[in-house]
């Protein structure tokens, strides 16, 4: 795990990150249940699934799909070029042979009904990389991480400096970003580039000559995913009272999945993650300015935790809403291929045009990942230091 090597390389500390806690909700299909009772019998969600489903959670409708699937586990390149064509939903009907029913618990309880348009490449990718035993997060915070990266760096960091144009030479690069209020970009030379945009992002980058027709393609064409998350400050953990310490709820209303942090900030204050959704889920928040969305996610936590919206209104009277599709830099929250973007655009998105080499959790699989980015960057550097020594 090329993630954790730098965490350790770099002294930072983790500490567990529950995921799940049978004391969470599920409100979904109009079915109010705690997720260890929907555990122990998964049919108390009342979908309308065939006699040979039931019994079975969503997790277990959609594994069984997979034995439709050889190649899963004996011929990857069989299953990139076979499994890549078809969307999520399509393979559940075609291949799988699910129900309606099945389908729809699958999409409600795994949070996979915004993203059926995905290829089922990436859908299996996506399913393994979060059926993991156990998960750990970074004590003190994720941006513990870019921080030691930052601390560790040797030259000027320049923030807030977006880089408007990359002129290619034979033997030569230039550099041109724009500072804060600058009327003029400052030019800055070398011998290679790397960069590490995001595919949308280096859409607005002009390059000089020109990249590749294949390499422009890919990056115009590449899906990108938006993702919204909603916290909450609360004077009161409430969801405590709820006997929730950690853990996550889910519901097929529009916060879809709270999550429940563990951390301690003093004796009563708490910070929840009222709502995290994405794809066409974060794109029903997009328009919605910050006190609106506020609204929508508390009725759904007074719906899934039964307590009054005006007595959670009160207790949590802060909110922060990130909403990545309007981010000025990323332009989304990851890549996400529908089918047939792996097979056709993979390769370009990662391929060097000259001095100019690419990285990005979309030039590596698992795509969206941070694993991705940190693997396509050390590639990329190793490509880098053998064309100096060549």
């Amino acid at each position: 795990r090329l993630v954790r090597e730098f965490i350790k390389k770099l002294n930072l500390k983790l500490n567990p990150f529950y995921n799940s806690n049978k004391m969470g909700w599920y409100l979904v299909n109009n079915v109010r249940a705690r997720a260890g009772d929907v555990e122990q019998n998964p049919d108390i969600l009342q979908y309308p699934v065939h006699h040979s489903e039931r019994g079975k959670s969503a997790s277990e409708l959609y594994n069984q799909t997979l034995d439709k699937a050889p190649q899963v586990t004996s011929n990857c390149s069989a299953l990139k070029g076979k499994y890549d064509s078809f969307s999520t939903k399509e393979y559940l009907i075609k291949e799988g042979k699910l129900s309606q029913g099945a389908i729809r618990m699958i999409g409600d309880v795994l949070g996979k009904e915004s993203l059926f348009y995905m290829s089922f490449l990436s859908s299996v990718i996506a399913f393994f990389s979060f059926s993991e035993k156990s998960y750990d997060e970074i004590t003190g915070g994720f941006d513990q991480l870019p921080e030691a990266f930052y601390q560790d760096l040797l030259g000027e960091v320049q923030f807030n400096s977006p880089v408007v144009k990359i002129i290619r030479g034979k033997d030569h690069v230039r550099v041109l970003y724009r500072q804060s209020h600058a009327a003029i970009p400052r030019p800055v030379p070398a011998d290679y580039v790397l960069v590490t945009a995001t595919a949308k992002a280096t859409r607005l980058i002009q390059f000089s000559p020109p990249l590749s027709a294949k390499k422009t393609q890919a990056l115009r064409s590449i899906h990108y995913v938006r993702g919204t998350k909603i916290f909450l400050v609360c004077s009161e953990k409430f969801w405590e009272k709820d006997g929730i310490f950690y853990g996550k709820s889910i519901t097929d209303r529009p916060a879809r999945s709270i999550y429940y942090p563990n951390h301690s900030f003093d004796n009563r204050t708490g910070v929840i993650l009222a709502s995290y959704t994405w794809g066409d889920e974060a794109e029903f928040f997009l328009p919605l300015d910050d006190e609106r969305c506020v609204d929508v996610v508390l009725a759904d936590l007074a719906a899934v935790h039964h307590v009054p919206q005006n007595y959670i209104r009160n207790v949590c009277r802060k909110h922060v809403v990130k909403k990545w599709g309007l981010d000025k830099y990323s332009m989304g929250s990851f890549a996400l291929f529908t089918p047939y973007q792996y097979s056709d655009y993979s390769q370009a998105l990662f391929q060097n045009e000259g001095r100019v080499y690419f990285a990005g959790e979309h030039t590596a699989m698992p795509a969206g990942w941070i694993e991705a980015a940190m693997k396509s960057a050390v590639r990329a550097a190793g490509r880098i230091h053998s064309a100096i020594k060549a």
